[in-house]
């Protein structure tokens, strides 16, 4: 030990958190409420009149992080206040769709199918929410995406 109570090893070196203006910013907002499921805070955000959309400059929407996380009730309030089904991420092109199949959430899925969502949407990759889903092996959330599924069904 050093004289004053301190220490002169590294442990404690460097270990400060440090948070941007641009984190603290997204945490805040409707999109970071997406990201974490937060429905309450999200509620609250729209009622206040947050974009449902998340605004010009953001990469993603809400409806992507919420999807992509797998948060439900999250896509059922943002759908409820008007977000895009088939809103594009700004670099891959991926729709909230394509976010959920990739992750494997079936109801999520499910929900967006239902709410109109493009099955047939092509990213930058030249992937469908069917390709991405494969890619993943989720057989489940492949087959509700799948134009066969009625066979396989009946």
């Amino acid at each position: 030990m050093e004289e004053g109570g301190g220490h002169s090893c590294d442990c404690c070196r460097g270990t400060a958190a440090v948070e941007s203006l641009e984190e603290m910013e997204f945490a805040r907002s409707l999109s970071g409420a997406a990201h974490t499921g937060d429905v309450k805070r999200m509620e609250r955000l729209l009622e206040k009149g947050a974009c449902v959309q998340g605004g010009a400059a953001a990469a993603y929407s809400p409806l992507h992080y919420a999807a992509r996380n797998g948060h439900l009730e999250a896509c059922r309030l943002l759908l409820k206040f008007g977000a895009g089904v088939d809103a594009r991420t700004r670099s891959g092109r991926a729709t909230s769709l394509h976010r959920a199949a990739f992750a494997g959430h079936e109801d999520i899925v499910a929900l967006l199918l239902e709410s109109g969502a493009d099955r047939d949407a092509v990213d930058s990759d030249g992937h469908t929410p069917l390709h991405k889903a494969m890619i993943q092996n989720h057989d489940r959330v492949a087959l509700l995406l799948s134009d066969k599924k009625k066979e396989f069904l009946d």
